[in-house]
């Protein structure tokens, strides 16, 4: 079966790019652009199996998702892939256990290869 995963960006342009190559690549994806509608799906009935969250987001920082993934029995389980143009933010992302982190501009193989990383390692 497909893992499903859900995608986290306010800009359209990298949402679609990612949603594109993971859907080519036979994921079952989901995406949004802020970090209350992020919160709403993986604390639903059908979470996702993997979360990749961009960090500049307007209303809620991905750190700030972060913090509340954590929080919550039923998402703090769920892998998640850290996007973002700041090379700052790692320290802060690895104490919430995030898996990795991909810096934009994102890179298509890199992309592709540290999902399938993190969704074997949480298999």
């Amino acid at each position: 079966m497909a893992k499903y995963i859900l995608v986290v960006d306010d800009q359209f342009g990298v949402r679609l790019f990612i949603h594109k190559a993971l859907e080519e690549s036979g994921y079952i994806v989901k995406a949004v652009d802020s970090g209350p509608e992020c919160l709403r799906l993986a604390t639903s009935d059908n979470s996702p199996s993997l979360i990749l969250l961009d960090q500049n987001m307007p209303a809620m920082t991905g750190l700030q998702v972060l913090t509340l993934l954590a929080q919550n029995d039923q998402a703090k389980h769920i892998p998640v892939i850290m996007i973002s143009a700041e090379s700052d933010i790692e320290t802060a992302a690895r104490c919430f256990g995030v898996r990795n982190i991909l810096r934009k501009p994102l890179e298509l193989d890199i992309l592709l290869k540290t999902v399938e990383v993190v969704l074997a390692e949480a298999s």
